[in-house]
């Protein structure tokens, strides 16, 4: 990414500053700003780091940054014409997981009511 407009703010530049400092003690990295895989060492460190105020820091600096920060060994998102493709868990049905458990009250998908012979509109009576 090169898209630095998050750093910008006196918020973010005093969070890393702290970070840095943390970040130097646990591993001994030398974090730059400059540097041109900056944000994927942040995403690798959150996940490597062991201190809870390092992870609560990379935290604050991915909601400044309005997204979170990526390795860049992450599959692709999977699109269909352009829209995120909704994966189902543990398999249940995506409708289920959108409407809830009461699915057979939505949409007529409910228990079918005892068929009625119609004729022109009409119940027909036996």
């Amino acid at each position: 990414m090169t898209d630095h407009q998050w750093l910008m703010t006196s918020q973010a530049l005093n969070t890393l500053r702290k970070l840095r400092k943390r970040i130097q003690a646990e591993f001994g990295i030398s974090l730059r700003f400059s540097d041109f895989d900056f944000e994927s060492q942040l995403a690798r460190l959150k996940h490597r780091s062991k201190d809870n105020q390092t992870r609560n820091l990379i935290s604050e600096l991915e909601v400044l940054r309005g997204s979170p920060f990526l390795t860049g060994e992450e599959p692709p998102e999977r699109l269909y014409r352009g829209q995120k493709i909704y994966q189902e868990q543990g398999g249940r049905d995506i409708y289920e997981m959108i409407y809830g458990e009461e699915l057979g009250l939505h949409n007529g998908r409910g228990l079918p009511k005892s068929q009625q012979k119609m004729y022109r509109g009409q119940p027909i009576l036996n």
